[in-house]
């Protein structure tokens, strides 16, 4: 399989609009690629079941995540209540969610994995505040069998995953964003469409 295999396509703003693209990029991509969906935390629990449920003809994965809610202020609260909505809306139609960039402690992703609300862990790696918070979920999606979708400026911790948590880069996704790479000396490095370890520790 080649190494391009995933897109990724912004939803979120315009319903009609999203099923046009989204039916032109799964005709150009054929059905056996990837299509991700982001709609970056624009809609609530209700707005994301109507408007996947209407996407769902173009077999996406979903990135989504809820708009703040008062359970993610209030780590004692089941985070994850609308995830948990959502993927049990979802699980029919084939369409798996990955969330998590609204998470900022290891507690939340715990509850959202045991509650099977999301499919794919989609780390901030900055919101998470600190490396052992980013290890400590990745070490629980392994034990859930779960997705791992690392963002950008993680490239160290798509390394530890694959020598000491997953061996494996079979469905390992790391989005590829160029616009910060001005501002570090050593930016990551793509070779056939994948990433090459880093030259500066």
């Amino acid at each position: 399989m080649h190494p391009l295999c995933k897109f990724k396509v912004k939803v979120g703003a315009d319903l009609q609009d999203d099923i046009r693209r989204c039916g032109l990029i799964r005709q150009m991509i054929g059905p056996s690629n990837t299509l991700m969906i982001d709609a970056n935390q624009r809609w609530d629990v209700g707005e994301a079941i109507t408007w996947l449920t209407k996407l769902a003809e173009f077999r996406p994965m979903t990135s989504w995540g809820t708009r703040p809610s008062p359970s993610l202020a209030r780590p004692k609260r089941l985070a994850g209540g609308g995830e948990l909505a959502t993927a049990q809306a979802l699980a029919p139609l084939g369409i798996g969610v990955a969330t998590g960039e609204q998470c900022h402690n290891r507690v939340m992703f715990k509850q959202l994995l045991q509650a099977s609300a999301l499919q794919f862990v989609q780390i901030d790696s900055c919101r998470l505040g600190s490396v052992n918070e980013n290890l400590a979920v990745l070490l629980m999606a392994c034990k859930f069998q779960g997705g791992v979708g690392l963002c950008e400026l993680v490239q160290h911790l798509i390394l530890f995953d694959y020598i000491s948590v997953s061996a494996s880069l079979h469905n390992r996704m790391r989005e590829y964003v160029d616009h910060l790479h001005k501002h570090f000396k050593s930016p990551v490095v793509i070779q056939d469409a994948r990433y090459m370890p880093p030259k500066v520790s």
